[in-house]
């Protein structure tokens, strides 16, 4: 198999190479490879969409600004997500921040939305009678407001876990954890957000 095509850990390696050299064109490919999983980690952080908008383009050039002390000891996208959840951390942590969003209404999605969206919005194909839309909704609405109240930390491990589907050791590459401490976070959070929803038992 002499024509064998080149992998793609191969082509991305390249594109780092040419980026670290100055290339601007191969940090937009690299950016252009890495943009979903990047927003859907910022998102699944902040839940509000200008927010994640303006976190996801800080990942970026935090990224490119650092490519050059990028020595590949984990792979480039546990790089970018360690980047991106550190972003988003710090964005919760500022006091202003907190003030501001604690009189924002509640998003109703569940759902990651598309990056060139600018907000996240149901399938359009899904036609639901108008008892179960208000079913979902009100779910929708206790499980988007259930989550916004958890440990930002805890919220973190659950979106990487259960929306980006990362294994244990990548979410611990990405947060700097043992993998004791990410078992531990997403189950403490994932109890947390169940008995949120589900409210005090009679």
């Amino acid at each position: 198999m002499s024509a064998a095509k080149e992998s793609p850990v191969s082509a991305e390696t390249e594109l780092v190479e040419r980026a670290r050299a100055g290339d601007r064109q191969a940090f937009d490919r690299l950016t252009e490879m890495h943009l979903p999983r990047v927003w859907r980690v910022v998102w699944g952080v902040l839940r509000h969409c200008e927010d994640t908008e303006d976190i996801v383009q800080e990942v970026f050039l935090t990224a490119y600004r650092s490519l050059p002390d990028y020595r590949a000891e984990c792979s480039l996208s546990t790089w970018l997500h360690r980047i991106a959840v550190t972003r988003a951390l710090n964005h919760l942590d500022l006091a202003a921040e907190k003030v501001r969003r604690s009189s924002l209404p509640i998003e109703p999605s569940w759902e990651d939305p598309d990056p060139g969206s600018s907000s996240p919005e149901p399938p359009r194909d899904v036609r639901p009678t108008p008892l179960q839309a208000l079913e979902a909704n009100d779910l929708m609405r206790r499980l988007s407001e259930c989550l916004g109240r958890l440990p930002s930390v805890w919220r973190a491990v659950i979106s990487l876990r259960d929306a980006e589907e990362l294994s244990y050791e990548e979410i611990a590459g990405a947060l700097g954890l043992n993998i004791g401490t990410v078992r531990s976070r997403l189950a403490r959070g994932r109890l947390a957000l169940r008995d949120c929803v589900e409210g005090p038992r009679p």
